[in-house]
């Protein structure tokens, strides 16, 4: 695997995939991150970078450089997101980055080396999402299914708003979120208590399919920086889906 770019575009985007912030912890929140490890792939000329936990999946594609396409190797690579992104920052301008035994950052003035991981310990999963990446991005598919589950409601909404929405809820400090259309509204929640909790009602670009309720926990709406689509099903996995990311995380079904 061999790819040449801009070492803080490159950062950027293995950071993003860390899904740094606040997380459900006992009924309040902490910071936190998806996972350790990050799995890079080259493939043409998009590279993909992905993570995941037992209960999320993220994942993003990048398309290079035309004038650099033709060093670019296809394959791929497991690393550790935080040494690889303290690396990166030892960087200025493009570099260029190969993974065979090891990983190797390069510019024409210096060199820096760091171990690669064996796998990444939710591969399984991440296999799965790249799969079903492509249903999601068939243009003739409504709302997808996701092994067992075909999502029954689409919101077509932009990321500003759901920032806004999810700063509101996270007054309440738990990390938990609930989503519910219903009636063509469509409101995001964060309850601690009958008397701790906090709501607020994001207007969709576009609309489609039937009412869906789904509470989650976690970090998610800093991954996106653009128009999203949501697909939802009561309490079923949810969808987030922008022109170049997809995530998606399990329902929180603890109802105590």
């Amino acid at each position: 695997m061999k790819i040449i770019m801009e070492a803080k575009e490159l950062s950027e985007l293995i950071e993003s995939v860390a899904l740094k912030g606040r997380y459900f912890d006992g009924g309040e929140s902490k910071n936190g991150m998806l996972s350790a490890h990050a799995y890079l792939v080259v493939d043409g000329n998009t590279l993909q970078i992905w993570n995941a936990d037992n209960t999320t999946i993220c994942g993003l594609n990048h398309s290079l450089d035309e004038t650099t396409q033709t060093n670019t190797e296809n394959g791929s690579a497991v690393f550790d997101i935080k040494k690889t992104v303290k690396y990166l920052k030892g960087f200025t301008g493009a570099v260029t980055v190969e993974a065979n035994d090891f990983l190797h950052i390069s510019n024409e003035s210096s060199n820096a080396t760091l171990p690669l991981v064996v796998e990444h310990s939710h591969q399984p999963m991440i296999d799965m999402l790249i799969e079903f990446e492509k249903t999601v991005r068939d243009v003739n598919v409504t709302f997808p299914t996701f092994r067992r589950t075909t999502f029954e409601t689409k919101l077509h909404v932009s990321s500003h708003a759901l920032s806004e929405a999810t700063k509101g809820c996270d007054v309440i400090n738990t990390a938990r979120y609930k989503f519910d259309y219903n009636d063509n509204i469509f409101t995001m929640s964060s309850i601690k208590t009958d008397l701790d909790k906090y709501s607020t009602t994001i207007q969709p670009m576009t609309r489609d399919g039937e009412p869906s309720t789904v509470e989650f926990t976690g970090f998610f709406h800093g991954f996106f920086s653009t128009i999203i689509n949501i697909y939802l099903k009561d309490d079923s996995p949810i969808l987030f889906v922008s022109p170049t990311r997809i995530l998606l995380k399990a329902p929180y079904m603890d109802r105590s």
